[in-house]
């Protein structure tokens, strides 16, 4: 169970919570990172495992923030998905990662993310790159 030195405030006085679609090929880290989000008073569209999956979630649900691991199986990478969500859905997303190589971080940035969290990352981190990125996207 997620627990760190923040307090939740996420959302006050929101009618309606943010939606996040959860995108996370490590069911372990996509579980975690679900909870992180309630805690937090996000509501989770969906959580996909693969670019595809994500795809259809994101015009289901039409979340306003997308969490993005670069690194997914299937056809497209979540560098080429976080293109096709903005593009197409005006969804921006955050990365999240285990890889810091200079080749992946500036491959990444053709997608405009409005954050990047290195994995293994604690709930503040999360919940602050979410705050962040909200104050940055357009509506």
């Amino acid at each position: 169970m997620p627990s760190d030195d923040f307090e939740v405030v996420a959302n006050r006085g929101a009618s309606k919570p943010t939606s996040i679609l959860i995108v996370e090929d490590e069911a372990l880290v996509a579980s975690y990172i679900e909870e992180v989000l309630a805690e937090s008073g996000f509501r989770v569209a969906g959580i996909a495992a693969s670019g595809p999956e994500a795809l259809s979630l994101a015009e289901e649900t039409r979340p306003r923030l997308a969490l993005v691991d670069i690194r997914l199986t299937g056809p497209i990478d979540g560098i080429e998905l976080a293109c096709v969500l903005r593009q197409k859905f005006a969804i921006p997303a955050i990365f999240l990662s285990g890889l810091a190589d200079d080749e992946t971080t500036r491959r990444a940035q053709i997608a405009e993310p409005l954050g990047f969290l290195r994995k293994p990352f604690r709930p503040s981190q999360v919940f602050n790159a979410i705050e962040r990125a909200l104050s940055q996207a357009p509506g």
